[in-house]
């Protein structure tokens, strides 16, 4: 899994060339519909954040909303090609007529007629190839022209940003997994930009290190959450507080932070400030799941836990095949 993770820079290096070039496109779509589960379905929560002025769904159930129609360009984004609930909602967008572009390394998605088809790298855990699944997003968002600024140059930057930053990145990792490890993590943005980041953290903590975290958004914890804080007080030297700052957020919501700090103050097991580098949005956004990402691994091999396998999931699996 340490492979995987540090890979991150060149799968955004080497995914930026698997977006097929389409001839001009006639028909324009005023919204984006991107469907994918897990660690697929993580890239359309990434690309919502970072274009905001884009109207852009995301979606991971087995239901479609009702208004998704015509003038529509879907994204189905399953790494392996089986999510059954992704391959449902192919079902239902054919049916809706809507443009469809699919992302996938294999699979019955992979024979799926489509408007684009991008065919990414396979043999990785899905949570381990976002590289590839997140860089042709904007790449097809552009083709499209629904976006008009080429993202590939953004890309490029981005991948050789972190190609500069992992080994420090990995250091600080290393640090905070012996805050985290055993805990029960708490983990907060302080915008909407970094709340699929926070997600992300979740997710990753939750399938690599076989750990259970929680995450929140501020404002909206301050209006309920907060009054929680603390109870059951058996469990308050258990828990981490973890704050994902955002240095452009709300400039109220960076009171509210420090405020909720006076408050906890010395009540849990630690507080945390992730503080992200980068020059912009969305290196700041990979920095800090690249972070995210090592930081699992770190706590899994604390835990004497291997990161690769998700038993569960799969016995899940297996048990609905039957059904």
């Amino acid at each position: 899994m340490r492979e995987i993770i540090y890979s991150l820079p060149e799968q955004i290096l080497q995914a930026i060339d698997l977006v097929p070039n389409i001839y001009e496109r006639k028909k324009k779509y005023d919204k984006i519909l991107i469907c994918g589960m897990g660690g697929s379905g993580i890239s359309g929560e990434i690309l919502k954040s970072l274009y905001p002025h884009v109207q852009i769904i995301t979606n991971n159930d087995y239901l479609i909303p009702e208004y998704i129609g015509r003038d529509t360009l879907s994204i189905l984004i399953s790494y392996s090609g089986n999510t059954e609930e992704t391959l449902r909602n192919y079902r239902l967008l054919k049916k809706r007529k809507t443009g469809i572009v699919t992302i996938t390394s294999n699979g019955k998605l992979l024979r799926k007629s489509c408007q684009l088809r991008v065919k990414v790298p396979g043999g990785l855990p899905p949570r381990g190839a976002i590289g590839y699944l997140f860089t042709p997003l904007p790449m097809v968002v552009h083709k499209f022209h629904i976006i008009r600024k080429n993202p590939k140059k953004e890309l490029i930057s981005l991948a050789i940003f972190l190609q500069k930053e992992r080994e420090e990145v990995e250091k600080k990792a290393k640090d905070l997994a012996k805050k985290m490890f055993n805990k029960l993590s708490l983990i907060y943005s302080n915008s909407r930009l970094f709340v699929p980041v926070a997600r992300r953290w979740q997710c990753q903590l939750n399938e690599n290190a076989k750990m259970l975290a929680h995450i929140n958004i501020i404002p909206e914890m301050n209006h309920n959450e907060i009054v929680g804080l603390g109870r059951p007080e058996a469990l308050n030297k258990e828990m981490v507080l973890i704050f994902l700052n955002d240095p452009h957020a709300y400039p109220r919501n960076k009171i509210r932070v420090a405020v909720i700090k006076e408050i906890v103050k010395s009540m849990f097991s630690g507080i945390i400030d992730i503080n992200p580098a980068g020059t912009n949005n969305i290196q700041r956004l990979f920095w800090t799941i690249m972070l995210g990402d090592f930081v699992s691994y770190y706590c899994a091999l604390r835990a004497n836990v291997d990161p690769m396998p998700v038993t569960r999931i799969d016995y899940l699996k297996k048990r609905l095949s039957r059904s």
